[in-house]
């Protein structure tokens, strides 16, 4: 769960959104909402959202880790979830989205109480894969997910618009 997501941010498929360095330490609690605007090419997609902390890039490296965890600019998994795209609207009904039409995905993210400290960031990503860790979408829509064939997997350009929000306890909106 607190893996470092370093990887990801450097990835030209992953969106990463990085706040200012915080002057003061800042608890986030509650509920996660991620409400995002979507459109892409093909008719299913995976969504995907982090909320990370990251560390200053001056932070001290802990004796009990080992030598190949550097803690300066470590990014610290906090909270995440994948949303399959068929199921936004019902988890009975899988339907395909439009292709190049805005739609809504809501993804609710296991509740949050973390502070992040001063002097670290608040990082969140977005992306539309997170293979090997969860199984790889065709990117078009078929019935069955795993009975998709090679020519199934298409490549789809996929984009989230500025209006998408992650709302935290109701009341911490990150734009």
């Amino acid at each position: 769960m607190s893996d470092d997501q370093r990887h990801a941010s450097r990835r030209p498929d992953v969106l990463t959104f990085v706040s200012d360095e915080l002057t003061d330490d800042l608890t986030l609690a509650g509920e996660i909402m991620a409400k995002l605007k979507v459109s892409m090419t093909g008719t299913d997609a995976d969504f995907v959202v982090k909320i990370i902390d990251e560390y200053p890039e001056d932070h001290p490296d802990y004796d009990h880790n080992p030598a190949n965890i550097v803690m300066g600019g470590y990014q610290q998994l906090v909270r995440s979830e994948v949303m399959r795209g068929r199921f936004r609207e019902s988890f009975e009904k899988p339907v395909p989205f439009e292709p190049n039409e805005i739609t809504d995905v809501n993804i609710r993210l296991q509740d949050i109480l973390h502070t992040f400290k001063k002097g670290h960031r608040i990082v969140i990503q977005v992306h539309s894969t997170w293979f090997p860790y969860i199984d790889r979408n065709p990117q078009k829509y078929v019935d069955n997910i795993f009975e998709a064939n090679e020519e199934d997997f298409i490549k789809s350009t996929i984009r989230v618009y500025g209006n998408s929000v992650i709302e935290i306890g109701g009341n911490v909106n990150l734009k």
